[in-house]
């Protein structure tokens, strides 16, 4: 919900330790859903360390979304808090420089759309409170609307991380699932097939969550405001990479640990 609820240099990434536990682990082979690709979007990060991601894919926020209430941590396309690291990773990277906080949020530049599969394997080191992270995708075009999170991670401590299917970009016209189980520390594997039946969620090749092509009743609308643009022709969504400090999800920035990363192995698209 970071579109939602409250959201929408290399001396200076040098100067940032990168652990060894960052080093990104081998890539899968490709799926057989893929047919060995080629993808239609795909990414592996593989630039030298201290770069910024392909401008060609990516567009690094430098605005703050028009949202209330506000996310506190202000994106900048600094390679302090966007960067690959050399070990094939993308890092995006809180930091709290002079009472300030600064954060990264990064936007595909590639359109997809139904019927194709999502897959990005993911290491979250930001488990703190004040920050929220996220992979998601969204619409805005600007109508319709919509916005798939793949997951959502809130150190706000009182929402459990979820995947949520928003067929209305209004903070509650939603179907979703609580998954605390399987967000960690660790590399995970994300994917999300978008078909004409609907999304389908899995975690390291195991599913989890379904939801099927069945319009959703918009909060506050009359009965028969039902929306589910994501069949409509035509419609297409852009992926999402977000690390969030502060706002309603993450909660009191000052609670946090900086500087914490997102860690982003591969995104593939097929």
């Amino acid at each position: 919900m970071l579109l939602t609820t409250g959201i929408g240099m290399l001396a200076a990434a040098a100067a940032i330790p990168v652990p060894e536990a960052w080093a990104a682990p081998s890539a899968p082979e490709a799926p057989s859903a893929g047919g060995g690709g080629p993808y239609i979007f795909q990414d592996e990060f593989d630039g030298p360390a201290g770069s910024g991601p392909d401008p060609g894919k990516w567009t690094v926020q430098t605005w703050q979304d028009d949202v209330f209430p506000p996310v506190e941590g202000i994106y900048r396309n600094d390679r302090r808090n966007v960067f690959v690291d050399g070990n094939s990773n993308l890092v995006l990277c809180a930091t709290q420089e002079g009472g300030q906080y600064y954060s990264g949020k990064l936007r595909g530049n590639f359109r997809s759309m139904i019927n194709q599969t999502w897959e990005a394997r993911i290491k979250l080191d930001c488990l703190y409170p004040g920050l929220w992270a996220a992979f998601w995708g969204v619409n805005e075009d600007p109508l319709p609307d919509g916005e798939v999170d793949v997951f959502e991670w809130y150190g706000n401590g009182s929402w459990p991380p979820g995947s949520t299917v928003h067929a209305a970009s209004n903070g509650k016209t939603w179907e979703g699932k609580s998954i605390p189980g399987l967000v960690d520390g660790g590399w995970h594997t994300w994917r999300m097939r978008w078909a004409d039946d609907g999304f389908q969620f899995s975690r390291d090749g195991a599913p989890y969550f379904s939801v099927p092509p069945k319009p959703i009743h918009v909060y506050g609308g009359p009965p028969e405001d039902k929306r589910w643009p994501f069949n409509n022709p035509g419609y297409w969504m852009t992926p999402m990479f977000t690390l969030a400090v502060g706002g309603v999800g993450a909660g009191d920035p000052a609670a946090g640990t900086y500087p914490t990363s997102m860690l982003v192995d591969y995104i593939r698209i097929w």
